[in-house]
């Protein structure tokens, strides 16, 4: 029969000492690869020199062959680097020649993105919540880029210690577009609401230049409806009897009537001011041309981590150029498009213009820096 013997004390002592080897390697292998991450983040973002390049005035960058060109408009790289990020290609010389300046993305929004609310809604909500319960999720008006938002969170933020998910939710549980005040604690959305802590959700309420809004709300209406056509749009003063013209808002518990878009833009931003539960509010401008800087910002308040390698757009940024839903411009139109400052009053009349330029709350378009348009007949 055989008999085990105790192990001697010499074998002991080689497996302790085995063991604590084993564990100071993962220790220190771990502490590399987190090294190796903050590097990775370190190069993708510099919030005071755009991706640690040189200043723009200052930068020349060798285009890829599809473009026939050696060199890019300074003006331009902004914009360029931008749909590189997110691997739009290819990036022709046509596409080039429209992309916006920086001088001219400056003159409407200025050279740094805006977020408020971050010095007091971030700690009051970190103190609120425990971290494995907290929630961040998008809402705003129609249009203002929420799904675009959504994404960028879900791809590039994680708050640690949940049993699932990352903690980026693609709308509030009360419905992205919904008002706060009537709709917060009291309605459940069909997507994404059922089961929920709405208390321990953390809003990014976005908000649009309410000039260039309207024409968004022309060319994507959802359950908006007020008297316009092809050629009569957003229609503010009606072109018909010179009266502002009426809008009704289909909303989750009800139809809410505003005297006019612009009505409608002031009261629903409103509500989300007068709110005193912890939220942040952005401009839909910042997420399209410094996005990687306002998702850091965004990820931080909520005490969660960048998500490993690069700074992600999402897929259907790098395939079609998408920003949101498929019907909707594609991230380069969109680059184009609210760039370009002669576009913010596309569509409108001089009376338009008049009414918004009296009716606009002054408090709103001065905090998130949206300027008034020149008139040009």
């Amino acid at each position: 029969e055989t008999v085990m013997k105790p192990p001697s004390h010499i074998g002991i002592l080689l497996a302790i000492i085995f063991t604590i080897c084993i564990s100071d390697l993962v220790f220190v292998w771990r502490t590399v690869e987190l090294e190796l991450e903050d590097n990775i983040q370190r190069q993708h973002y510099n919030p005071n020199n755009r991706n640690g390049q040189q200043p723009l005035q200052q930068q020349q960058q060798q285009l890829p062959p599809s473009t026939n060109s050696s060199v890019i408009d300074p003006e331009k790289l902004h914009a360029y680097q931008i749909l590189l990020d997110a691997g739009v290609s290819p990036i022709t010389p046509s596409i080039l020649s429209q992309l916006p300046r920086w001088s001219d993305i400056v003159s409407q929004y200025g050279p740094k993105p805006l977020l408020h609310n971050l010095e007091s809604s971030c700690p009051a909500f970190r103190a609120s919540v425990p971290k494995q319960d907290r929630f961040a999720a998008v809402a705003g008006l129609f249009n203002t880029g929420t799904n675009l938002l959504g994404n960028l969170m879900t791809q590039n933020c994680q708050i640690d210690g949940r049993s699932k998910g990352t903690g980026m939710r693609s709308q509030v549980p009360w419905g992205k577009h919904n008002p706060p005040s009537t709709h917060r604690l009291k309605n459940v959305a069909k997507v994404g609401g059922m089961g929920i802590n709405q208390t321990a959700v953390f809003p990014l309420v976005l908000i649009k230049d309410p000039y260039h809004w309207a024409g968004s709300q022309c060319r994507h209406r959802y359950f908006t409806a007020w008297e316009q056509d092809s050629e009569h749009c957003p229609n503010i003063v009606s072109w018909t009897n010179g009266s502002p013209t009426q809008v009704s808002v289909g909303y989750a518990l009800g139809v809410v009537e505003y005297k006019t878009l612009i009505g409608q833009w002031n009261s629903w931003y409103n509500e989300y001011e007068e709110q005193v539960f912890p939220l942040a509010t952005l401009r839909f401008e910042d997420i399209l041309f410094h996005a990687e800087e306002v998702v850091t910002t965004l990820c931080k308040c909520v005490e969660g981590r960048r998500r490993r390698g690069k700074f992600k757009y999402p897929e259907e940024s790098a395939k079609h150029g998408l920003v949101g839903h498929t019907e909707s411009n594609g991230l380069m139109n969109a680059l184009i498009r609210y760039g370009d400052p002669g576009k913010r009053l596309e569509g409108w009349t001089e009376r338009d213009w008049e009414y918004a330029s009296v009716h606009l709350d002054r408090g709103l378009v001065d905090k998130y820096g949206y300027s008034r348009p020149e008139w040009t007949s």
